[in-house]
């Protein structure tokens, strides 16, 4: 990709952004083809494609509301949050999965709790696809996410 449409691809996002066309209750942004990962880094919240059963921000939350919120995942879900600093103070994004289906993760990074209280294992991946690790049923335990570009929950 030549390097105006690089230029002109992140304009079109941070356009999009600004214009609140992408927002994190409905952001697609890991499946817009032909842009480069280091310009989906414009955009400051983790995004997930498909969008799962539950995504939420909280930023009034501390961290161990985020944690209470995660620990008390309902049954067949999969509960995590991501924080992430939106430049006046962090933010907590919380995420229910329910769906079989593979996810693709866009800004997922840092340690943080989940608990996988289904009866299937959940797979996390890396950019190729490949399996980094499992997460068995009923896990409830913290994860680094920064090597996790997917995870399929089936």
């Amino acid at each position: 990709m030549s390097a105006i449409k690089r230029v002109l691809a992140a304009l079109t996002l941070v356009v999009a952004a600004l214009a609140g066309l992408v927002s994190p209750a409905g952001a697609d942004v890991a499946s817009v083809k032909g842009v480069p990962a280091a310009t989906k880094d414009i955009i400051p919240w983790p995004v997930v494609s498909p969008a799962p059963e539950v995504w939420d921000t909280k930023s009034d939350w501390s961290q161990q509301q985020a944690t209470d919120w995660v620990n008390s995942c309902g049954p067949e879900r999969l509960c995590t949050w991501i924080r992430y600093n939106a430049g006046n103070g962090d933010r907590y994004v919380l995420f229910r999965f329910y769906t079989c289906a593979e996810y693709a993760l866009t800004r997922w990074g840092g340690t943080t709790p989940y608990f996988n209280n289904q009866n299937v294992r959940v797979e996390l991946r890396d950019q190729q696809h490949n399996p980094i690790r499992y997460f068995e049923p009923g896990a409830k335990f913290i994860t680094n996410w920064d090597p996790v570009w997917f995870i399929k929950l089936c």
